[in-house]
């Protein structure tokens, strides 16, 4: 057997990273087909919606892939597919800089990773962008010598211009022919716009009046009922185009495995035992097996361990709390428990109760919670629904919860216990 380097044990498992390669994608053969089945549809926008950790992200990569006219995917999963697409193609994720709208349509034109590399190769287009350097003091900087990407702006010109903007330069690149099939704008974390009002209006101009540009959505599905909501038609626009994920079944969370395995020619595996674990403790996340994978084969190649059962993956997870390897989960479970035991107690009695539609009955939550000598359950469940300890848990209606992120609950369930009675 050849010796595996670090650098491939490290990326057998991606928790940090949506998958790219074809090869590295496991399951999702119906939305796979959905997704192609919506860049084939004339007038469609894309909408891919689910949970956290979810991956939603993985999806988009592959349908930017699709878009572009690699079909390796689609001939992985056996898709019969009888042409190769041609979008020009864009991809931005929304973050903090993307408050609305306005702010998303300017990154889009003013970003060279989106469409501003495009743009100056059709003087009609480059003029519209002159317009906005005009009415934006954008801070751009350097990239490595060659590119620009803006770090903040400060816009003169209202929403309408840029709106009008926004269409001429696409009307402009549509009309240069510059892909057979259209353009396609992936927006990433559409959830981290705090503001998106004005996106359906504008999704129904653009419709109208460049029916050659498509819109693929990542985020929760109230994402786009808000978008459905602000306008009458905005409903038609991603007509049989919402796909939405579910949680990965077990045989798809497997294939996460044997792909990471084969990915390094089976130099560490897991005993099946360990896998049913992985697949236990995941429920449905495809994050949880590349979080918990990674860090299980990171300690065991450093350890000399090439066979991993159920007792390595319980160490794994003991490993990824002491270390938070993910602080966000891990601190948000921190500050829901706080330094109470009891608090915690509570915690976990409610997600081990979460029933099929997401609710907990607390009258099954409080009965494990006062076996494990918690006085007065129902008090700590008022805390853990405020601000102060994370509002995590959500009140339903009298005696029924739900956890906010079906993620946070999954971490919850698997996470091993801070304090002990």
């Amino acid at each position: 057997m050849n010796k595996i380097s670090l650098r491939q044990i490290e990326n057998a498992f991606l928790p940090a990273k949506e998958i790219l390669k074809a090869e590295n994608f496991a399951g999702r053969r119906t939305h796979v087909i959905d997704s192609f089945s919506a860049l084939i549809s004339e007038g469609a926008n894309i909408a891919v919606v689910g949970n956290r950790g979810i991956g939603k992200s993985s999806l988009a990569r592959q349908i930017i892939n699709i878009s572009q006219g690699n079909n390796e995917l689609l001939e992985k999963l056996e898709i019969q597919i009888d042409e190769k697409l041609d979008f020009l193609t864009i991809y931005i994720a929304c973050g903090n800089a993307v408050n609305n709208t306005q702010d998303l349509l300017v990154r889009l034109l003013t970003t060279r990773d989106c469409l501003l590399e495009w743009i100056y190769e059709i003087p009609t287009a480059k003029k519209e962008i002159d317009k906005i350097n005009a009415g934006v003091d954008l801070k751009l900087i350097k990239v490595g010598g060659e590119g620009i990407s803006e770090t903040s702006h400060q816009s003169v010109i209202n929403e309408h211009q840029i709106d009008v903007i926004f269409q001429n330069v696409i009307t402009d690149l549509l009309k240069s022919k510059i892909a057979k099939d259209g353009i396609l704008i992936v927006v990433d974390e559409f959830d981290q716009i705090s503001n998106p009002t004005g996106f359906a209006r504008l999704l129904k101009s653009l419709a109208t009046n460049t029916p050659g540009l498509k819109f693929c959505i990542i985020g929760v599905a109230s994402d786009i009922q808000t978008l459905i909501k602000e306008h009458e038609s905005a409903d038609r626009l991603f007509a049989g185009s919402v796909i939405n994920l579910p949680s990965m079944a077990p045989d798809e969370l497997t294939e996460i495995i044997n792909n990471a395995e084969k990915s390094i020619e089976r130099f560490i595996t897991f005993t099946d035992g360990a896998i049913s674990k992985m697949i236990s403790l995941a429920n449905g996340h495809p994050y949880i097996i590349h979080l918990i994978g990674k860090q299980a084969f990171r300690s065991a190649y450093f350890g000399g361990i090439y066979e991993l059962d159920e007792n390595y993956i319980e160490q794994a997870l003991r490993d990824i709390a002491e270390k938070e390897a993910d602080p966000v989960l891990e601190g948000r479970y921190k500050k829901a428990v706080a330094s109470s035991y009891q608090r915690e107690a509570v915690l976990k009695s409610l997600a081990s109760c979460v029933q099929a539609d997401g609710e907990v009955h607390t009258g099954d939550a409080y009965k494990i919670a006062i076996d494990k000598q918690v006085d007065n359950p129902s008090h700590y469940v008022g805390q853990m629904v405020s601000d102060e300890y994370g509002a995590e848990i959500i009140k339903v209606r009298e005696r029924y919860y739900r956890f906010k992120d079906s993620l946070f609950w999954t971490y919850v369930k698997a996470r091993p216990w801070i304090f002990t009675n």
